[in-house]
Formats: C-alpha cells, sequence, structure tokens
C-alpha cells in the first residue's frame, strides 16, 4: 500500500527474502507500506509534509522470522526524498533495533536482521517548497550481485575495505602524523604545525578526553603497534578506514591480541586491514563486549580472526579472511543473538587445523547466513557443545544460505556443516537454504566419517531443509539424535551414502539418549554415484517415507542397514528395502536437475517434484550478498 498524493515523493529501493514487510513513516507517523521479494524494485510513496523543514524518514522492518525454514530479511539498498538519494551506510543514518524508541541504536546497514527502523535523518534540503511544482522521480541505480552456480565454486568479488568519508567531527591517525597534533585534520597543514596522529593509542585517549568525538579515522598505510585494549571507557567509539584507502593493521610477537575488547560496549571496527598477527593469537578479541561490529574488513594470516565472547548483539559481517591459523570466526560462551554474515573465509586453520572456519559454541540465537566458506582443513562451519554437563549448551542457532566449498581436507572425522550436541536436550537449530560441495577426508573412502552436513553426537532437534548437499564423500548424517527433521533437500552424487544414520555414540564412552523421531521425507536423492540410505543402529532410529529417488539401479544392493532387517540380509535393494518398512510413499523419478554434468544440481522450474509439495530452493540467494 503506498500513498498517491501530497507534496513529496519518497522512493523506497528494497528486497526481501520471505516476504520481509515494511511500513513508511514520517516522523514516526505511518503513511504506507510494502512487502519486498527477492529482486530489488522501488516502492514509491507520495505525501504531504511540512516543506523548507528536516524530517525523518523511517523503514520500519516488522516481521522478522523463519518461514518454512527461509530466513526472512530486508534489505534497503536506499531511499530518494524529491530526487535525492540516501544510502543506507550515510553518516545521516541510524538503526534503531527493536522498537523506535531511540534505544539500541546503530549505524545505518543495508541487511536488517532483525526487526528494527533504518532511520533516515533528512535536512530541509530535501523538502523544498517549489518540489510539488517541479517533481523529479529518479529511477535509482540498483546493482545486481552475481552468484556463481550451485557447484561451481567461482570465487565472488573479494570485498574492498571502504566506508565513506567522513562528514561529521572525528579524529583521524596517518603514518605522516604526530601525536603532539590535534588530531583533528585529515592531513597535515601546509606550515607542518597541526594534523592527525600517528597512533591508535592517542585516537584512543583522545576520543575518552573529548565526548562529542567517537570516531577515529585511519588514512592509508601499514601501522604496527603493540595492541589496542578498549574497556568501558571506550564505549560506542568507531576505529574505520579512511574511505577506500587501505590501512593495514599489523600484528607481530609482541601483539598477541590487534584489538581487545573487554568492557567496551558498541564499538564499531570497520574496513580496516589486518595482518602479521602472531600464530597463537587475536586480531580482535571481545570479552563483555556487547554490540561490537566487526565489518568489512580483510583479515589475512596470523592466529584467530575474530573472537567474541559474553558479547551478546555483535555482528561480524562483510569481511574476507584468509588464511588465519586458527578459527577464522569464534563465537563463544554467551555471545547470543550475534550475526555472522557475508563473510568470505579462505583457508581458515592454516597453522592449527582446529575446528572451523566459523565456530558457534556456548552462545544461543546466533545466526550464521550468505558466507562463503572455501577450503577448510576440517569443519568449514561448527554449531554446538562439546560438554556434557551444560555448561556450553547452544540453541535455536540459525544457519542458513551459506556455500561451503571444499571441507574436511585434513581430517576423516568432520562435515561441511557440523553440529554437535553433547548437551543432549532439543536445540531447535536450524539448516536451512546451504549449497554443501566437496566435503572430502585425508583418506577419501566411503568409511570415513566425512559428510556435507555431519549432526553429530546427540544433535536433537534440528531442522535441514532445502539444502543442496553433493559431491561430498557422504551427504547428510544423524548421529546419536532424535526428533530431527530431514526435508525438501537436494542430495546427489556423494560418493558415500547419500543418507547415514548412526544409534551408538561412543564419545568416551558414555551412552545417551535413544534415537526417535527423526523424520526423512520429502528429499530428493540422487544416487548416481555412492549408495542411497546406511542405518547402523536399531530399525527405528528413522522414519523415512516419500522421498524422490533417482538414478537409482533398482537391482542393485544400494540400502545397507544394520543389524541386518532386509530379506537378504544387511544390504539390499529398493524393492527389499519398502519391504522391511522403510519409504513408504517414496518414489523413483527424473526431478530435472539443471545441468548436473556441470554439477549444477539446482532444479529446474518445471521439475516435477514441485507439484507433489517440494518447497523451491532460492539458489540464487546462497552465498554472499553481492
Amino acid at each position: 500500500m503506498a500513498t498517491t498524493s501530497g507534496n513529496s515523493t519518497i522512493i523506497v529501493t528494497a528486497k526481501g527474502a520471505a516476504n520481509a514487510h515494511f511500513d513508511l513513516l514520517v516522523d514516526g507517523k505511518k503513511i504506507g507500506e510494502g512487502t519486498t521479494d527477492a529482486t530489488a524494485k522501488d516502492f514509491v510513496f507520495k505525501t504531504d509534509v511540512v516543506e523548507n523543514q528536516s524530517h525523518k524518514v523511517q523503514v520500519q522492518y516488522d516481521n522478522d522470522g523463519i518461514v518454512n525454514g527461509t530466513d526472512r530479511n530486508l534489505f534497503v539498498d536506499g531511499i530518494s526524498i524529491n530526487g535525492k538519494s540516501i544510502l543506507p551506510t550515510d553518516g545521516t543514518v541510524s538503526y534503531d533495533k527493536g522498537a523506535l524508541d531511540g534505544h539500541d541504536v546503530v549505524d545505518g546497514r543495508a541487511g536488517l536482521w532483525w526487526n528494527g527502523t533504518l532511520v533516515f535523518d533528512a535536512d530541509k534540503s530535501h523538502f523544498p517548497a517549489d518540489v510539488a511544482a517541479n517533481p523529479t522521480t529518479p529511477t535509482p541505480t540498483v546493482p545486481t550481485p552475481t552468484q556463481p552456480a550451485p557447484g561451481e565454486g567461482a570465487a565472488p568479488t573479494e570485498p574492498t575495505p571502504s566506508v565513506p568519508k567522513p562528514t561529521g567531527p572525528g579524529f583521524y591517525v596517518a603514518t605522516n602524523g604526530n601525536d603532539s597534533w590535534s588530531g583533528k585534520l585529515a592531513a597535515p597543514n601546509a606550515d607542518g604545525t597541526d594534523g592527525p596522529f600517528a597512533s591508535l593509542q592517542k585516537a584512543q585517549t583522545a576520543m575518552r578526553a573529548d565526548p562529542n568525538i567517537d570516531t577515529t579515522y585511519i588514512r592509508g598505510g601499514d601501522y604496527h603497534q603493540n595492541g589496542l585494549w578498549l574497556d568501558g571507557q571506550d564505549s560506542g567509539v568507531t576505529f574505520a578506514g579512511y574511505g577506500s584507502e587501505k590501512a593495514v593493521i599489523h600484528g607481530g610477537s609482541n601483539a598477541t591480541v590487534s584489538f581487545g575488547l573487554g568492557g567496551a560496549k558498541n564499538v564499531t571496527i570497520e574496513g580496516l586491514s589486518f595482518a602479521d598477527g602472531a600464530t597463537g593469537g587475536h586480531y580482535v578479541f571481545a570479552d563483555n563486549a556487547a554490540g561490537l561490529t566487526f565489518a568489512n574488513n580483510v583479515v589475512k594470516g596470523g592466529g584467530y580472526g575474530i573472537t567474541v565472547q559474553n558479547s551478546a548483539d555483535s555482528k561480524v559481517v562483510g569481511n574476507q579472511f584468509d588464511s588465519t591459523g586458527a578459527e577464522s570466526i569464534f563465537v563463544k560462551a554467551g555471545s547470543n543473538a550475534t550475526l555472522v554474515s557475508d563473510n568470505l573465509i579462505r583457508h581458515p586453520n592454516a597453522a592449527d587445523r582446529g575446528d572451523a572456519g566459523i565456530w558457534i559454541n556456548g552462545s544461543s540465537d546466533v545466526k550464521v547466513t550468505h558466507n562463503q566458506i572455501e577450503d577448510s582443513p576440517e569443519k568449514a562451519i561448527a554449531v554446538g557443545s562439546v560438554q556434557t554437563d551444560g555448561s556450553d549448551a547452544t540453541h535455536r542457532v540459525t544457519v542458513a544460505f551459506n556455500k561451503v566449498i571444499d571441507a574436511n581436507l585434513e581430517s576423516n572425522d568432520g562435515g561441511g556443516i557440523y553440529l554437535i550436541n553433547r548437551q543432549q536436550d532439543l536445540t531447535d537449530h536450524t539448516v536451512v537454504n546451504n549449497e554443501v560441495t566437496g566435503t572430502t577426508a585425508t583418506n577419501p573412502s566411503s568409511s570415513v566419517a566425512s559428510w556435507g552436513i555431519y549432526l553429530d553426537d546427540w544433535t536433537s532437534g534440528a531442522t535441514v531443509k532445502g539444502n543442496i548437499v553433493h559431491g561430498n564423500i557422504g551427504g547428510v548424517f544423524l548421529h546419536g539424535g532424535w526428533d530431527n527433521t530431514v526435508t525438501e533437500n537436494v542430495i546427489a552424487d556423494n560418493s558415500g551414502a547419500q543418507i547415514g544414520l548412526q544409534q551408538d555414540v561412543a564419545w568416551s564412552g558414555w551412552k545417551g539418549h535413544l534415537m526417535s523421531g527423526n523424520d526423512i521425507s520429502g528429499n530428493v536423492v540422487d544416487v548416481r554415484d555412492g549408495t542411497a540410505i546406511h542405518i547402523y543402529g536399531p530399525a527405528g532410529v528413522g522414519n523415512l517415507h516419500d522421498n524422490f529417488y533417482s538414478n537409482l539401479n533398482a537391482s542393485q544392493d544400494m540400502f545397507d542397514v544394520w543389524p541386518q532387517v532386509m530379506a537378504g540380509g544387511g544390504k539390499g535393494d529398493l524393492a527389499e528395502w519398502k519391504a522391511a518398512g522403510y519409504d513408504k510413499g517414496s518414489v523413483v523419478l527424473d526431478p530435472g536437475f539443471v545441468n548436473p554434468g556441470a554439477h549444477d544440481y539446482s532444479l529446474a522450474s518445471d521439475s516435477p517434484v514441485y507439484g507433489q509439495g517440494f518447497d523451491h530452493i532460492p539458489t540464487h540467494d546462497i552465498g554472499l550478498l553481492g
């Protein structure tokens, strides 16, 4: 719904997943609303406002959630007010998370992953008195994001660390600066008496002393430092690169942490490059640092990329990580409601094989979305608890729209997307609309524990839906868990079993809950390679039904169950499998893959499975946002 008359024209250019909805307000008064789809479009509103006066234009996102396994989000490319454009990342834009109440306000951004309001603080020049006589309705230019086809593994354009050049007050740091200067000039003045600071430490001291300046811009060049530690006095500050200039923060043996945050809240680190960190150190380490934003940075080598613990509502978005020694992103110990999105991670854990490129542990309500992880020695994305006492319990993590390429390269036990649940309760994790390919092992045989999506050690109460899992050793595996749902996935061309279930969890000799209530239905299971189903445990570990099999040789033993429950023993063909009580309602058909010869296992628009209730997988939305 849009207003159709008035003296001002406001255009909101937006797109969204799962019918994201927004209201448009001016100074808190609703003037219209819009419901988005996956393609950016212009929503045009007209309204009467007081002319020659500033106003707040507010885009209020109000229906965040998971819909049929899809993570709903709203993306605002920008707005236009009477012909003048404003980007969501401009300095006059803020994001009021949750209620529109002036609390929990952060910098503006294009992606709204939670309910909240983008507030465009438009000055009076946007509302001239003569606009009605000379209306201008531009067509905003919206870049079209590109993604490699599923299975191609083509490298996207590497992000360039860039933030808008400053328009408000700030301190500056430059390689030709001097800590005895004011730090308020971006470059030395003509007579060399004033200019930027030389060190981040001096800028930190200056921001603490000046209540009106909370941002430091770092000019291009190389900075060697012994680490900067922020505490409660530094809450709300920003360290940002200067436009497109490349500022490189070098670590070293004397700096195990480049940026440390202990007690600092709402700190932003944006548009910087990090290099030469200590192998056992952290480029960013945050403890009790809620509201951290780490955005649009480039991180190479060193040890850990960014670690947040006890740091809720943090965001790690739009960064590039290359050959970090340990985990690139580690979210642990109470960092609830953290967002990890749109990061490109290549060859994590290069020095210490470690656990995963992205590792979520002891934190709940975390979202891991739209990342691309390549060449992982072990897992690419890992989620869950490793302690049996519940001390690192992890619940309600969403893993959605990620692209995993070539994981488990130096291990025989792991997965591309890996969940673990030694706390042994229902996790309510959601794994939806990801693509996982190339998960292998140092000894790539069908007997190793290497799976595209691996629900290990009693992972329970999880939903695995709408994923494309192809070209791995194993497809999807459930190990010891209960009440899991595996539905409407494409599982194809894996060299081992496409789907596996195993009751026995022998970790540390500790026995747990029996497998039950696992529902595996509505999946496209293509057996052009490997076998179809592997079960090791009681016959009832999973209820398989209404699946769609393709490239299944009906005369070969493509199913195995141990202990033996089929007439022919432990292995059998489809008829023997069904006679044993499995896969009621399942059929064999051609699902209509787009181009399996090129490893593209997305489904054509006329796939017959759509007519039988299979939901569309938004393959073009998988991976990096742009």
